[in-house]
């Protein structure tokens, strides 16, 4: 049996046990501090972080988390992952913390929706001891919900891009920087008779001839330099015949300014080009016969003054035979001894037929085509200054007859109702045409 401990015994127990307590109270100082920067260093992380044990219990979250789930950050000890963040009673389907236990590798990419639509990118670590064991799993979360809205924005507005590059009549043509063929819609595989592998990975030189060549050359060197550009080429098909475009391409740059490619859309305006030819060689035709026209109309120009002209001779010809073969004998014939009615017959004749060859007669026939004949007979005699009863006996009819017809040829004259002359307006229509 032992004996009692010395008084110098208990008194260096003692000491022995204060430091230990200081050491204690230190080591308890320093895990507080340790905690406390622990948790100020989760706390300070923007990315959403829990850790939980084997069995899913919460062993710790951080504000992020906190704020986020609107939960205080002393509510979710002894609580469950699935139950706190969920409502669940069982673990949730594709926990990413499952695989991590099971297999002890860092899981990436694991997304969770929460209630509210919100998007989370998930990556689970497993928390290994010294000895190897997997005690827990901290998970790390990124709210993703602008980034996936953006994606689908996107992915929404490449699928209509898409769907107008693919419906569209207009081609679609795009070139990288070395100049080949990385894009061609179903509207040029249309246009040219080509299928997807002949074209891509191609020059657009392979699909013209040597003159066309020249213009691409020429707008190709144009791409560093400019933005847009719109010309016209002629393509080949692949049955080799011609197809007129219209292009209207545009440089591809990145955000320093280099040059990555370009793009264009194509307008098939064949048809366009061969009415043009059309209307030019139609225009042509018409500018050769409108020569023609013009030949034509010079010649019926000599044509109708020849004409005139052998008309003026015809007439000057007919009024000397009548004045050097007719009036001669009629002046012979009055001087023969004849009876005052032979007289008057004789002064009918000559003067009827001076007035043949004379401009009053040509204004009657012309102008005034609807007397009759006997209607000219009377408006002879009256210009002679034959009363109607003289015209009457002359003619051989009664004076009422004679009346009407001078009532018929100022009602044709225009006469009526005027208190003009007869025989004064008919020697107007002659000094209008003196010779």
């Amino acid at each position: 049996m032992p004996g009692k401990p010395t008084y110098e015994e208990l008194e260096r127990r003692n000491k022995e046990l204060e430091k230990e307590v200081v050491n204690c109270k230190r080591t308890e100082q320093a895990l507080r501090e340790s905690e406390k920067r622990f948790k100020n260093v989760t706390n300070s992380i923007e990315e959403l972080l829990v850790f939980v044990d084997q069995n899913f219990k919460i062993q710790l979250i951080n504000s992020t988390l906190a704020q986020a789930w609107n939960i205080s950050l002393d509510d979710y000890a002894g609580k469950y992952c699935y139950e706190l963040f969920y409502g669940r009673n069982d673990i949730c389907e594709g926990c990413p913390a499952i695989q991590v236990l099971n297999e002890g590798k860092v899981t990436r990419g694991a997304l969770r929706y929460r209630p509210d639509g919100r998007i989370y990118d998930r990556t689970a670590y497993p928390l290994i001891e010294n000895n190897g064991d997997i005690t827990g799993v901290i998970v790390v979360g990124c709210d993703i919900t602008e980034q996936k809205q953006a994606e689908e924005k996107l992915r929404k507005s490449e699928e209509k891009y898409r769907s107008l590059l693919e419906t569209t009549s207009q081609g679609y043509w795009m070139v990288n920087s070395e100049l080949k063929n990385i894009e061609v819609n179903p509207s040029i595989y249309k246009m040219l008779g080509y299928g997807p592998d002949e074209m891509l990975g191609k020059s657009p030189f392979d699909f013209v001839d040597d003159e066309n060549r020249k213009i691409f050359i020429d707008q190709l060197s144009k791409i560093p330099h400019t933005t847009h550009r719109s010309y016209e080429i002629t393509l080949k098909k692949k049955n080799g015949q011609d197809v007129n475009t219209f292009i209207n391409a545009t440089t591809i740059r990145d955000e320093s300014g280099e040059v990555q490619g370009a793009f264009a859309l194509l307008t098939d305006i064949t048809d366009i080009k061969q009415t043009e030819q059309r209307l030019k060689q139609r225009e042509k035709e018409l500018e050769i016969k409108n020569i023609r026209l013009k030949e034509m109309n010079s010649a019926l120009k000599i044509l109708l003054e020849k004409r005139d002209e052998d008309k003026k001779e015809l007439e000057e010809k007919v009024m000397t035979n009548i004045k050097e073969l007719v009036l001669p004998y009629i002046l012979k014939l009055k001087n023969t001894g004849l009876d005052q009615r032979q007289e008057i017959y004789a002064d009918i004749i000559q003067s009827h037929i001076e007035e043949i060859v004379s401009p009053f007669a040509q204004k009657l026939s012309h102008k005034y085509l609807n007397f009759t004949p006997t209607e000219l007979k009377v408006a002879y005699l009256v210009k002679q200054g034959l009363r109607t009863k003289e015209i009457a006996k002359l003619l051989g009819s009664s004076p009422e007859t004679i009346t009407r017809h001078r009532k018929s040829m100022r009602k044709k004259l225009k006469l009526t109702d005027k208190k003009s002359n007869l025989r004064t307006h008919l020697l107007s229509l002659t000094n209008g045409y003196i010779e």
